[in-house]
């Protein structure tokens, strides 16, 4: 679903109130831009891969006049005083001519990141969420420390490039549980406009006898945790949206419930209000205003935090549950609640 392109003389006579920020392919923008166009809440689309060749930017400082202008193919264009809400999604690398040099790119590259990161610092509107919360949101070892600072429970944790400290972890860990090892970044390794998925494994006996080739790539080694179910927490504002993935129906998904999705029961769940509290205090500490978090339930029934992606993917769950997610969201980008 595309968004309506409204004409131009209709366009200027209306007052933008939604920038979406992302690319081309999209599917999770598309839900949302379909809803505004229901709700009749205009909005502009900035698909960052426009940038520079068919997109443009201008930043005037003049005595006390402060003005940002984003402009648009076909004479649209939107000020930052119009702007009312950001939607920062996944946005696609800049294009430039190929005809560039690679000294030329790179010296147009850092220019033009230089100019974007610049206007989103002047734009004084609600984020969802701003890059830059999300790039410190995103570390993993930052979660962890947050995580247990606000009360959640978190798994026996190891991260290190030094062999030895990670047998140790293994020998004294796996006795009791098992240990399983995942990624510090995100969960998608790119080779060119190929991705690859590289999921959370139990780490075996025979994995441990190439434990050296550890101290060139750091990893992050946890205690493998049991579990009832897993869960997918989105957080949109002070809006909870609980969900039970029901992994261990699948033996595909039991150690990483992504390895068989769509195939896995998704249910509604309720969250003790002492695990919903800290949650909520979570994100906020985090400076965010949305997260997608990854938790257990153990079969003893206590909650264990894994990790949250500031920018995570929920569409699939709205389409399974009927939960409002996307609703929450546009409330959220209007100031309707937070």
């Amino acid at each position: 679903m595309i968004e309506r392109e409204p004409n131009k003389e209709r366009f200027r006579e209306e007052n933008p109130q939604v920038l979406i920020v992302s690319r081309k392919l999209d599917p999770h923008v598309d839900i949302i831009a379909r809803k505004l166009n229901e709700e009749r809440i205009p909005f502009v689309r900035f698909n960052t891969e426009d940038f520079p060749l068919k997109v443009s930017v201008s930043l005037l400082f003049d005595e006390d006049e402060r003005e940002q202008i984003l402009r648009f193919p076909q004479g649209r264009q939107i000020r930052g005083n119009q702007i009312k809400g950001v939607w920062y999604r996944r946005p696609a690398d800049f294009q430039f001519p190929p005809e560039f040099s690679p000294a030329i790119h790179v010296f147009a590259e850092q220019e033009s990141r230089a100019t974007i990161m610049g206007l989103w610092e002047l734009l004084d509107c609600i984020w969802v969420n701003h890059p830059e919360r999300n790039r410190v949101a995103e570390l993993k070892i930052k979660q962890l420390r947050v995580a247990s600072e606000v009360g959640l429970e978190i798994p026996r944790t190891l991260i290190t490039n030094n062999p030895e400290d990670a047998e140790m972890f293994f020998k004294k860990t796996a006795r009791s549980r098992g240990v399983i090892i995942k990624r510090l970044g995100g969960g998608i390794v790119l080779d060119g406009n190929q991705g690859s998925a590289i999921y959370t494994s139990l780490v075996s006996e025979g994995d441990m006898r190439d434990i050296g080739r550890v101290r060139y790539t750091p990893a992050l080694f946890q205690e493998y945790v049991p579990k009832d179910v897993e869960l997918r927490i989105t957080v949109v504002g002070d809006k909870v949206f609980p969900v039970e993935i029901h992994s261990q129906k699948s033996h595909k998904a039991r150690v990483d419930w992504r390895r068989d999705t769509l195939n896995l029961v998704h249910k509604e769940h309720v969250l003790p209000r002492e695990i919903e509290q800290k949650i909520i205090n979570f994100v906020h500490r985090l400076g965010l205003k949305f997260g997608a978090i990854d938790m257990i339930l153990t079969p003893d029934q206590r909650y264990i935090f894994l990790e949250i992606n500031p920018n995570g993917q929920w569409g699939w769950v709205e389409d399974l549950t009927g939960l409002p997610i996307s609703d929450a969201i546009i409330d959220l980008l209007m100031g309707n609640r937070d």
